[in-house]
Order: C-alpha cells, then structure tokens, then sequence
C-alpha cells in the first residue's frame, strides 16, 4: 500500500517536472525572451502535468495502439483539466493565472484550440514514450529507495503547497484591468512597485506570477517578519564567517 502511493507519486512528481520544463520552454518560444519561473509552487513542478499525465497513463494504456483514440480522449480530458483548473483557481485566489483571450477558438480565454491539440500530441507521447520510459525507470531502484524518495518528496511536495496557497490567499491582485490579456506576464511593474523582490519565497512567486500586489496587515506583517528573519540569518552567517 504504501508502496503504491511512493510509485505513483513519484512518477507524478516526474511528470510534474516535464510539464514545468515544457512550460519554460513554450513561454520562452511565445515571448522571445527568457522565462525560468512558471506555476503556482516554489518548487519546478506543475502538478497540472502530473495529475493529466497519470490519468492519460492510467485509463489509456488499452489504447495504446489506437493513435486516433489516444489523440481524441487526451484532447478532451487536458482541455477539461485546464478550464476547471483555471476556473477553480480564479475563485480560490481572485487571480486569471493565464489567459488566452489572443488566441482563435478559445473559450472564456481558459483554454484554446491550439492547446488543445497540443495536448492531444502530448497524450501520443505520453502513452507510446513517457510513461513506458518513466515506469521502467522507477521500477529500476529497488522498492525501499522508492518509498524513501517517495515519502521525502510527498513532505516537501506538502509544504510547498501550504506555504504557497498562504503567500497567494494573501496577496490580491486587481485583474480587471487585463481580463483579456494573460496576467502572468503584463503587470510586471505593478508586482515590483508592490512588493519587494528580494524575499526568498515571495519572490520565486511573484517572478512565476508576476500580477499582485500587497493585500492586508497580516500579509504586510508576514513580510515584515521574513525580512527581518533573512537579515538576521545573513547578519549570523557573517558573523560567523568573520569569526573563522
């Protein structure tokens, strides 16, 4: 059982990090410059990749022969995860997390056509090389390393999520102004004049979502008190340092 969870949150966990790369790598293609920080996590994972890839390497593999099939069913159920995801997470946060109101044949600017058979490419290779490739190397380590990792990765995974949906249930961003335009990367100067860049995992999300700005006292007092705590932190590795 516990096995079972280790296994397939590893490879979630793998996926997660494809989709991050693949993420970087089309944003960068899309604005001709160079993008590194994407997705609502500190860590370089986008769980929306990991959760559509195991549901296309779970329910698909019967298809795996059948190209058509895998193109049709992948299509659908990646452009449902996006719409709903983006959906569930403009209500939880007040936050458009992207936005492609630009593109032809989109719907409510959440998902579009050219995604959409993206990700139906995306599913053929998920199933004919992904995910052959990815099982065959978690089955590679032994079961006791598997579960390790998996444990470690599941903790930190956690953590990130916690510390991630506070830092974002805490800032506010006042999106009405772009509701056509994808908010991650126009309101890069509203973010610096708002918050200041140089705190560690603030900064790592406003880089990734570059449209909020400083919300209530609590969160002013959040950032107050990280700062303080990195000043000290670099103060007492000084100190430290001179000391040697």
């Amino acid at each position: 059982m516990l096995y079972n969870f280790c296994y397939w949150f590893v490879l979630f966990l793998l996926y997660s990090i494809i989709g991050y790369i693949v993420e970087i790598i089309n944003v960068t293609i899309m604005t001709r410059k160079p993008v590194w920080n994407r997705g609502f996590l500190i860590g370089p994972y986008l769980p929306i990749y990991g959760v559509g890839s195991l549901f296309l390497a779970y329910f698909l593999g019967k298809y795996e022969n059948d190209l058509v099939a895998l193109f049709v069913i992948g299509t659908f159920f990646c452009t449902l995860l996006e719409y709903f995801t983006s959906l569930v997470m403009e209500k939880l946060f007040k936050l458009r997390w992207w936005d492609y109101s630009e593109y032809k044949f989109n719907l409510n600017g959440r998902v579009c056509l050219l995604n959409s058979v993206l990700f139906g490419i995306g599913g053929i290779i998920v199933i004919k090389v992904l995910n052959p490739f990815l099982t065959w190397f978690v089955h590679f380590f032994p079961k006791e390393v598997i579960i390790h990792m998996g444990i470690i990765a599941f903790v930190i995974f956690l953590i990130d999520c916690i510390v991630s949906c506070y830092i974002t249930n805490n800032l506010k961003i006042n999106f009405s102004r772009y509701l056509h335009i994808d908010a991650t990367a126009r309101i890069k100067k509203e973010v610096g004049q708002a918050l200041k860049k140089n705190i560690l995992l603030t900064s790592r999300l406003l880089k990734a979502f570059p449209g909020v700005s400083s919300a209530n006292k609590k969160f002013k007092d959040f950032l107050n008190f990280f700062q303080s705590t990195e000043k000290e932190f670099f103060i007492l590795k000084r100190k430290k340092k001179n000391h040697d």
